[in-house]
């Protein structure tokens, strides 16, 4: 038995060493391959920052903490993580031998007619290699399924970021271009004035109006943006469609400035999809030595044992002459031929490549993804101090243009275009001030930011 022993060790130490995990090796710089200007290079956990609280909006910082608590993916995501949690309690109790309880009759000549028994049966059956590779399997799965929960958080505090810098943005928008429309429609106003006195054509009253139905046209588009955003907002936090009441308007929200970033591998060690990825490797990698195990030998121990009457009656055994069963089992169970075992490794060796590069894409679309959000924010901000440079120059040739209309130098008509080109440009200052800010938010999730904030106040309550 002895030998028997330490042939099967032997052997699960070589098929053990057949499934060893192997981390693909891909190369990462140290450095990012564009610049942000805005991104400075921090010591700070990202992860636990709350970077959305720098906006000083007391709405979204309501928001993001009821999507936390209350959004349903984010509720599924903890429902797998206890799943997983189950499953590998019941893998680790598999170490602890099961126990029946048998109460009844039995008229088996076997056990020479027992009649009435109450018997006490252990079982313990187990491959100690498969057990190893399913707790460790299990365990990784349960890693995979906390990092999933935080690649949620960190999506629903992106989602309700947006939106709501989009109703905000929205809201703004409509106040825009209900003043555009009053404007152009006083010019037209004068313009039809001058075509009933003789002065002009018909010509420009038509054009004018073509653009008050244009912009009418903007406004309905406008309107179901904010319905849009407004339910995406309470749908996020887990509320049916209704309505929302904002505690400050869109010109007071502000970007906070720089924001704290790392170098990329620190980015890609606090990235939750990098890490669910890794983890989903680990798991088929030992799902390869799980379909091995099936080549090794399986103990199995038995015993049955406890008080019967020995009489072949109904009667209960006598406390004075008990007669007592006692059977028992030690066997070790040699597959000897068991080709389909071979097809599982196959298949496990097949699922673990499929893992192998889902790793290294979800580790470059992070590279490619954090770069992009890094280029754009750039962008996206030069091109805001660009928008806001242009509007204080017209904002200062408005001025001056009412100044000579009050001096009669001007005329009214000169002054009313003045104030148009003002309204256009305030409206595209509106959307790329919005750009801005969802570039900064999509920043911000790249580089990992934010999701273990609610963890860690949970964890100082």
């Amino acid at each position: 038995m002895k030998s028997i022993i330490n042939i099967f060790l032997l052997i699960s130490i070589v098929l053990l060493g057949c499934s060893s995990y192997q981390k693909p090796d891909v190369t990462v710089n140290n450095r990012w391959s564009v610049s942000d200007r805005n991104l400075i290079l921090s010591e700070s956990n990202l992860p636990y920052l709350a970077w959305w609280q720098g906006f000083n909006d007391p709405l979204l910082n309501q928001l993001i903490e009821s999507g936390m608590v209350n959004n349903n993916t984010l509720n599924m995501s903890r429902g797998h993580i206890e799943a997983a949690a189950g499953e590998l309690k019941k893998i680790q109790f598999q170490w602890i031998p099961d126990i029946n309880v048998l109460l009844g009759y039995s008229n088996n000549p076997a056990t020479g007619f027992p009649g009435l028994l109450a018997l006490l049966a252990p079982n313990y059956t187990l491959n100690v290699f498969s057990q190893i590779k399913q707790q460790k399997r299990a365990e990784y799965e349960l890693a995979a399924a906390k990092a999933e929960d935080d690649s949620v958080k960190l999506t629903i505090i992106s989602q309700i970021s947006a939106s709501y810098f989009t109703y905000q943005a929205e809201l703004e928008h409509k106040e825009l271009l209900q003043t555009l429309v009053e404007d152009i429609n006083q010019l037209a106003k004068i313009a039809n004035k001058l075509y009933a006195g003789g002065l002009s054509s018909v010509i420009n009253f038509e054009e004018l109006q073509s653009q008050v139905n244009l912009i009418q046209g903007e406004q309905e588009i406008v309107e179901q943006n904010l319905v849009v955003s407004r339910n995406a907002l309470r749908y996020l936090i887990n509320q049916n469609p209704g309505t929302l009441t904002p505690l400050r308007n869109f010109t007071q929200i502000n970007n906070p400035g720089l924001i704290p970033g790392a170098l990329p591998l620190t980015v890609l060690e606090n990235r939750p999809d990098l890490q669910l990825a890794e983890n989903e490797l680990h798991a088929s990698n030992e799902g390869i030595g799980l379909a091995t195990s099936q080549l090794l030998p399986t103990l199995q121990l038995d015993f049955i044992g406890g008080p019967v009457a020995g009489n072949n009656s109904y009667h209960f055994p006598n406390p004075i002459t008990t007669n007592v069963v006692d059977f028992n089992d030690e066997l070790l169970k040699i597959p000897a031929f068991k080709m389909s075992t071979f097809g599982e490794i196959a298949k496990a060796k097949g699922l673990n490549k499929v893992s192998y590069y889902n790793y290294v894409d979800v580790l470059q679309k992070a590279l490619r993804d954090t770069t992009n959000a890094l280029s754009a924010n750039t962008r996206l901000n030069n091109k805001l101090q660009q928008t806001t440079t242009a509007t204080q120059h017209l904002s200062k040739a408005y001025a001056l243009n009412q100044a000579l209309y009050r001096q009669g130098i001007l005329s009214v008509l000169d002054t009313l275009h003045s104030k148009i080109a003002l309204d256009r440009i305030h409206i595209a200052l509106n959307q790329d001030k919005l750009q801005q800010l969802l570039t900064v938010v999509k920043l911000y999730q790249e580089l990992a930011g934010g999701y273990k904030v609610v963890e860690s106040s949970n964890q100082l309550k």
